[in-house]
């Protein structure tokens, strides 16, 4: 197996697609992990699941060929049972034993892959994948759905692998502490349009962007010197123009001269001509000089505009005092009434407007009736939200009850986690069947996400993440009083998240968010986790 998968010239292009998802890019896979970074669309996927012989491109190749050698590809939802499972499950070598020592997986998970928590399910998909020993392995999102610790065995199982990984992620902190090398897909404006390519930097996030920094900072620089360089000769032309027009006025001065004496009219003509040619030889070659250097400047890759903004609702926060509560007691996991009191395995502690759950040290887990206890909730009418807490301690218990106890006439969006395909066609449905008034409301306000609505109307296949800020879109045209957002930022990119936060922070009404990502909860609801 080659140490180095090499990306020629490759191009991918959806059916009925009006422009290709990328074209003529290249990059090089070495041995240790690599992160594949940008917008959300931009191909990223597309190019994982390429690299692993899961998708064709229309042009180009990966070289050694795909079929030359074992990959594996976690994609990011994990409610399917990897294919390898039950070998897994059967195999206790060495090697095996480690890697559920690894990723804390217990020796019952396998037999019941249906009940397992989105965490668990995503440790044992990973360790599913290391097992199979793959010489290409791509994990694609492995840190949406996790709490802190699962990410950490996540991480830690990253770097004991010695194939070639490539990391599909929007997680700094686990880019970071994991890759030696990033990968960003860009879109650059050059000569008129826009074109997506391939910049590599060295070592994790961070100093990618760092490096980034400068090198726009140069781009910045040469495109200054460029346009002043542009300007000056269009100066220097205008002022040769100037003087050509002068030189022609001085020429009708010439019926000043006796009209008799021959000798001095005709070395006035004499000298005009040959000014004139002189001129105009200086006047085109001036000319030259500012078509070569409007292609200079044209030639300077700047970055593409890029959607990100801030969104204007017109909505008026609740006149309740209390959209939603939920009385002090016990909250039971499967959905049975809540009680005074019972077989508590979590608790929820509040601190302001940071709700954190936790396990209790001791309790009994699983068992009928078990829940999450929990102190008399409010949420009043303006207030922001921010719930986390480890996986399996009763988050979406909490949500469920706040959104049972809401009045049915209060309106309320609410977006959970994972939109599935149909979800996406209804979306993508309901939008084509808005009127001329509120489609474009829609349209602006998903170009504000940092989304790109020309290629959402021409139809392409939405990725998980723009599927999410449609539905956010979309459902703002109810002006909604309270928002209910499960784990929202699981599959947007960085600048998308940016967005996000700036417009939740300004949402005049009620907010509950969960999530893992303690800047967004910190940016969004100003509950400094």
């Amino acid at each position: 197996m080659a140490t180095t998968l090499v990306v020629r010239h490759l191009s991918f292009s959806h059916p009925g697609a009006a422009e290709p998802l990328f074209d003529d890019v290249d990059c090089s896979l070495p041995a240790g992990w690599t992160a594949l970074l940008g917008d959300n669309g931009c191909g990223k996927t597309t190019l994982a699941r390429i690299v692993c012989g899961l998708l064709t491109p229309t042009r180009g190749s990966v070289s050694p060929a795909p079929s030359t050698f074992v990959s594996a590809y976690c994609e990011q939802e994990c409610t399917r049972e990897p294919a390898n499972l039950e070998e897994f499950r059967d195999d206790w070598s060495a090697p095996s034993v480690a890697l559920r020592g690894t990723l804390g997986i217990g020796d019952d998970w396998p037999y019941r892959f249906a009940t397992l928590s989105g965490g668990e399910r995503k440790r044992l998909q990973v360790a599913c994948a290391l097992f199979a020993n793959p010489d290409v392995l791509v994990l694609d999102e492995p840190t949406n759905h996790v709490d802190a610790a699962t990410r950490e065995a996540i991480a830690h199982a990253m770097r004991a692998f010695d194939g070639i990984g490539v990391l599909v992620s929007h997680d700094v902190e686990l880019i970071d502490t994991t890759c030696a090398q990033c990968i960003m897909f860009e879109r650059r404006h050059v000569r008129g349009r826009n074109r997506t390519v391939l910049e590599r930097y060295a070592g994790g996030y961070t100093k990618a962007q760092q490096t980034r920094a400068l090198r726009r900072a140069e781009v910045a620089d040469q495109l200054e010197a460029a346009q002043h360089a542009q300007q000056t000769i269009a100066q220097a032309q205008e002022r040769r123009r100037a003087m050509m027009d002068a030189a022609a006025a001085r020429k009708h001065g010439g019926w000043k001269i006796d009209r008799l004496d021959h000798d001095a009219r005709n070395t006035h003509k004499w000298n005009e001509k040959q000014a004139d040619k002189a001129s105009a030889a200086a006047y085109r070659a001036l000319g030259s000089r500012l078509a070569a250097a409007q292609r200079a400047v044209e030639s300077i890759a700047t970055d593409a505009k890029r959607y990100d903004g801030a969104i204007a609702v017109d909505i008026e926060p609740s006149a309740r005092r209390e959209p939603a509560h939920v009385d002090a007691g016990v909250l039971r996991f499967d959905g049975g009434a809540p009680a005074s009191s019972g077989a508590a395995v979590s608790e929820l502690v509040v601190d302001g407007r940071h709700w954190h759950t936790q396990a209790i040290p001791g309790a009994q887990t699983g068992g009928a009736g078990a829940g999450i206890r929990v102190p008399r909730l409010s949420v009043g009418p303006r207030d922001h939200i921010g719930i986390d807490g480890a996986n399996g301690t009763g988050k979406s218990t909490v949500i469920r009850a706040l959104l049972a106890s809401l009045d049915t006439e209060l309106p309320a969006l609410v977006i959970n986690q994972i939109p599935g395909e149909d979800e996406q066609t209804r979306l993508l449905t309901q939008l084509q069947g808005l009127g001329n008034a509120e489609r474009p409301r829609v349209l602006s306000a998903y170009a504000q996400l940092n989304a790109d609505p020309d290629r959402l109307m021409a139809g392409e296949p939405l990725s998980p993440g723009q599927a999410q800020k449609l539905a956010l879109c979309l459902g703002l045209l109810r002006k909604p009083q309270l928002i209910v957002l499960d784990e929202p930022t699981n599959h947007l990119d960085l600048h998308s998240k940016q967005a996000l936060a700036r417009f939740l922070h300004t949402y005049p009404g009620a907010l509950v968010v969960v999530s893992h990502d303690r800047w967004f909860l910190d940016e969004a609801c100003g509950c400094a986790v």
